[in-house]
């Protein structure tokens, strides 16, 4: 099977024609169907029934173009790794955090001129895992709840994986004007029962389940009001400045570039319960770029 009969194949499953599929291969109709009828015999399955409008996929049909989608996609990643071997492209996976985020693209603009590639993905910290142990990333950023670092260090050592810790943090509520919080220095663990909030996507390593250290929370009677879930924090913050929910999370976020538009209220009983801190693969050592930003991140620090 060649990746040529795949590429045809999918291009006739999205034109739903063996004619409009061959204009955009820039080949002829007869060539493309004798494409699809060798492809057909060496899987042993008919893939496109006819109809009088053209051709649309059989049941047999549907589950190859999945993973025939699949292998095109991979094929395409797998050329543009080998085109990148100077070394020049830095790759972040990250929790999502403006701040992170605004520091990833300042240092990338000061080096825009020496021709430096940014690959950066915001996501949990579980994805984050798998993409640094795969190496499709550099460097991983996150935000640890300390109640689960048993739980992180098993599932790093098993992948391979190293972490270094950059920052401590408190468990704080982030509020804007609208929110009854808003302006105070700290507030206590009972004051947040009921409180609605916009929080990340779940994740087993959450911030908001150190709250289960308290025993109100952890036997159910007490509970945050999650209002909203996202993975952006674009979001989170435009409802933080526009609505009157809450988020739980880290010190992080005060040099977001807001100003005094949100607080910071620490939550009480729960002072230095975050880890700030940096993943890579153990003992390879890291490209230049990469080494670099982990260092400007440090001097931030």
């Amino acid at each position: 099977m060649e990746l040529r009969q795949l590429e045809y194949f999918l291009k006739c499953a999205e034109k739903g024609s063996l004619t409009r599929a061959a204009e955009e291969l820039y080949t002829t109709q007869p060539h493309v169907s004798q494409v699809i009828r060798a492809l057909e015999r060496e899987l042993g399955v008919t893939l496109f029934r006819r109809t009088g409008a053209g051709i649309v996929l059989t049941e047999d049909g549907e589950r190859i173009r999945f993973y025939a989608q699949n292998a095109v996609k991979n094929t395409a990643l797998i050329k543009e790794t080998a085109k990148d071997r100077s070394g020049t492209t830095l790759r972040i996976a990250a929790n999502p955090s403006s701040r992170l985020a605004f520091l990833a693209g300042e240092y990338f603009s000061e080096r825009m001129a020496e021709g430096m590639a940014l690959q950066y993905t915001e996501c949990g910290i579980e994805q984050m895992m798998e993409l640094v142990q795969h190496r499709q990333y550099d460097l991983g950023f996150l935000f640890m709840p300390e109640n689960k670092r048993i739980a992180f260090t098993h599932l790093a050592e098993r992948r391979h994986l190293h972490f270094t810790t950059l920052l401590q943090s408190d468990l704080v509520l982030h509020c804007g004007p609208m929110s009854p919080f808003y302006g105070r220095d700290s507030v206590e663990p009972e004051e947040l029962n009921e409180c609605e909030c916009i929080q990340m996507e779940d994740d087993f390593f959450s911030l908001e389940e150190l709250l289960l250290e308290h025993p109100m929370y952890r036997s159910g009677k007490w509970s945050l009001k999650k209002l909203i879930r996202t993975n952006s924090d674009h979001l989170m913050l435009d409802m933080l400045r526009t609505t009157s929910l809450c988020n739980l999370g880290s010190y992080w976020l005060r040099n977001n570039g807001e100003g005094e538009a949100f607080s910071r209220s620490a939550v009480k009983g729960f002072e230095n319960r975050i880890t700030f801190g940096c993943l890579c693969i153990d003992n390879r050592p890291l490209s230049a770029p990469a080494e670099e930003f982990l260092w400007a991140i440090k001097a931030k620090l």
